[in-house]
């Protein structure tokens, strides 16, 4: 699964990297990024790219009460179309969620070790995300988000039995093309090479969504 992730580009290096307008929001980056708060997308509108906010926590707009509704963080990329929750915006509203590095835990004797992994070379995570545009009775809206997962890389397979779907620039355009059918963008719900990424331990403040900060994806021994 991928349930913390790191988000350091300000508005101009994410719209070099993206190639969209720099977003007209203020762009708050973050070192512990939780469900239920608040992320950058990269979405398509009017054939181009643009940047939006959303909720991390998929909300279908059949939902009647987002506050009864379980707000799925992540989806696993094998069973997209045969689940309700996901089927409409598989098909239809498909996202990138940029990312500097994410965290993974691995059960060990001594409790669970943060792990840190962040792409080589200096270069971004785009996981493959799924959007939904929810409208309330009232007229109330609220865009929300997912990130879909796969089966682990060599790296990962150490620490977990999922990690996100990271997507190559190549395959951007593809995944954010609202007319693509499911069957061309299937594929590519496949795990990264594990040479495109590295990771190192990190510290055990990082479970504690109150810290924030570069000091959490400093190496600890």
């Amino acid at each position: 699964m991928c349930g913390r992730y790191t988000f350091t580009f300000d508005a101009g290096s994410l719209a070099e990297a993206f190639g969209l307008v720099p977003p007209g929001f203020t762009i708050v980056k973050g070192y512990n990024i939780a469900p239920g708060q608040h992320i950058v997308i990269v979405r398509p509108e009017g054939g181009q790219r643009v940047a939006d906010v959303a909720f991390w926590g998929l909300i279908p707009g059949w939902v009647k009460d987002p506050n009864t509704f379980s707000k799925p963080i992540n989806a696993r990329g094998e069973t997209l179309t045969e689940k309700a929750t996901f089927r409409t915006a598989f098909k239809r509203k498909r996202c990138l969620i940029p990312a500097s590095g994410f965290y993974e835990w691995k059960a060990g004797g001594n409790g669970k070790q943060p792990f840190y992994i962040h792409p080589t070379g200096g270069h971004l995570f785009a996981f493959a995300g799924l959007m939904e545009d929810w409208q309330g009775p009232n007229g109330e809206m609220m865009v929300s988000a997912c990130i879909i997962t796969t089966e682990p890389n060599a790296l990962m397979a150490g620490l977990h039995d999922r990690m996100p779907v990271i997507l190559p620039r190549g395959a951007w355009g593809l995944w954010l093309d609202p007319a693509a059918q499911v069957r061309e963008v299937q594929p590519l719900l496949v795990p990264c090479p594990a040479e495109s990424m590295a990771l190192h331990p990190v510290s055990a403040a990082v479970g504690n969504v109150r810290n924030d900060g570069p000091e959490l994806i400093l190496p600890v021994a």
